[in-house]
């Protein structure tokens, strides 16, 4: 039966409060899920989560101080908890993966048609259009190549609900065809939302036997440690592979090459859930997600978004290229952001990926319909400054989400220009498989909305190991010891966060 119970969180703050930290909440949930004293059972969670949209609101100096280059990202209003999922699917080759768009996510599925139960959704978020209900979530890995061996290249869970925080209004929405571990799950988010502004031993009078579990969960001890992070490439390394994208370059082979190298913490103890919240203190991301895999767990910090497609066909794309480090200085910080604006080098590569992008959904998109919404937009973050285009269209009659989404796979952002040749040199002189990184993670959902993220400034955890990488665009201006800066730059501050929990 669909869920009837017409059920969401109360806004229990002013709009002058502090936002409520959703992924504290979510990684409380699991973890008190996670523990023997209680019944509320999670398994293959999902966890897809933003900033709040208080937290990424621009600041109005530098509103004032720059001009309206300046953007405010508007896509923060959701995070969502999946888990419990009806189907999950291992996916180790590409005919495996089309197989299952094939099957799953065209006509044998619900994909792309309203549920039933969608119209009691609709009046459980008061009219708002939450994209995600239920569906299908999970990532898609950077493509290997051919000769290596085989690792699993996509794996994606079917989830029959989702638990929804809107952080424009602060509150929650059990969404979808919830089990009864869901109900409970999104009762003891209410009382726990509640309880930042009350006491537990209050807020649970009606719910006494959640108050434990409330109050331990809220602030669990974390026994997470891991081990320095060791480059898998020092700058020597480095300046080897760049000198050979230079000379590919030169030679007309590309315009641009991402390059990319891995840094390695060889052991670490503990759950990577513990991770999450000083990472999403730390970065703050607009795409961030955490996804328990099975034979790795995911944690993802990313900024950018790969491809979003609403329900109506709409497409969108937010390529990132261009960067510059943040200052804790006010006056040095606006003194880069100039220099990030003002940069030829930067804008010229930006432009490289638009129009590799607009290539990419011009084959999905109805003619005509590919445009450039934003060009050189700024987006602040808390350790570096980036400029994102946003290039949109609309879909092709007969073209489904899921071909959309392999059409432009992956994104032109992490790869380079043209993209075949950028992959060919990418595999070529990269010191080991990108896997996850560079892929991309998201959800393809039932209420006809699909968005998937670039899975840059992310963690494997495998093999008790832990992964993180680092790179970017290289042309022939380009300078070799300023681009290895720049790759550290992107992920110090997740480097260092994780060795100090």
């Amino acid at each position: 039966m669909p869920f009837q119970n017409n059920r969401t969180s109360t806004n229990v703050h002013s709009s002058d409060s502090p936002a409520f930290d959703s992924c504290l909440l979510f990684t409380s949930v699991i973890k008190m899920s996670r523990s023997a004293k209680n019944n509320v059972s999670l398994q293959k969670i999902s966890l897809l989560v933003s900033e709040s949209s208080q937290a990424a609101q621009v600041n109005k100096a530098e509103e004032d101080n720059i001009d309206e280059n300046i953007g405010v990202n508007r896509d923060r209003q959701f995070s969502f908890l999946c888990a419990n999922p009806t189907q999950s699917k291992s996916l180790s080759c590409q005919d495996e993966i089309n197989r299952w768009k094939q099957d799953f996510l065209t006509g044998n599925s619900s994909f792309s048609k309203l549920p039933p139960h969608s119209a009691v959704n609709l009046a459980l978020t008061n009219g708002r259009k939450v994209p995600f209900h239920s569906g299908w979530v999970g990532y898609f890995s950077y493509p290997q190549a051919q000769s290596t061996a085989p690792l699993i290249m996509a794996e994606f869970n079917y989830y029959p609900w989702s638990i929804c925080f809107d952080h424009f209004n602060s509150c929650f929405y059990l969404l979808g065809e919830p089990d009864q571990a869901a109900i409970d799950a999104y009762e003891w988010l209410l009382a726990a939302q509640l309880s930042e502004k009350a006491a537990p031993s209050t807020v649970l009078a009606s719910t006494p036997e959640l108050a434990p579990e409330l109050e331990s969960a809220l602030a669990p001890p974390s026994s997470f440690q891991a081990e320095p992070f060791i480059a898998k490439w020092g700058q020597q390394n480095y300046q080897l592979a760049f000198s050979k994208v230079q000379d590919y370059l030169i030679a007309g082979d590309c315009y641009q090459v991402n390059l990319t190298h891995p840094f390695i913490s060889p052991n670490y103890t503990g759950s990577p859930l513990d991770t999450l919240m000083p990472l999403f203190k730390a970065l703050k991301p607009s795409f961030g997600c955490y996804f328990e895999g099975d034979s790795c767990e995911l944690v993802s910090m990313s900024p950018e978004r790969f491809i979003s497609i609403n329900s109506s066909g709409k497409l969108e794309a937010k390529p990132i290229k261009g960067t510059i480090k943040r200052s804790d200085d006010p006056a040095l910080d606006r003194e880069l952001i100039k220099e990030l604006l003002n940069s030829s080098k930067n804008q010229a590569e930006n432009l490289m990926i638009v129009d590799l992008l607009r290539n990419d959904l011009s084959m999905s998109a109805q003619p005509g319909s590919v445009q450039v919404d934003k060009l050189f937009e700024l987006e602040s973050h808390p350790n570096v400054h980036h400029l994102v285009s946003t290039i949109s269209a609309q879909l092709k009659l007969g073209i489904t989400h899921a071909e959309a989404i392999g059409n432009a796979f992956p994104g032109g952002s992490i790869t380079g220009a043209p993209k075949k040749r950028a992959m060919e040199i990418i595999n070529e002189l990269e010191v080991q498989l990108r896997s996850l990184y560079c892929g991309s993670f998201g959800y393809f959902s039932d209420t006809g909305n699909t968005d998937f993220n670039i899975l840059i400034r992310s963690l494997e955890f495998r093999d008790n190991t832990i992964t993180c990488w680092g790179g970017g665009g290289i042309t022939v201006d380009s300078d070799c010891a300023e681009e290895y800066e720049e790759s550290l730059t992107k992920i110090r501050r997740i480097m260092d966060t994780i060795e100090n929990i």
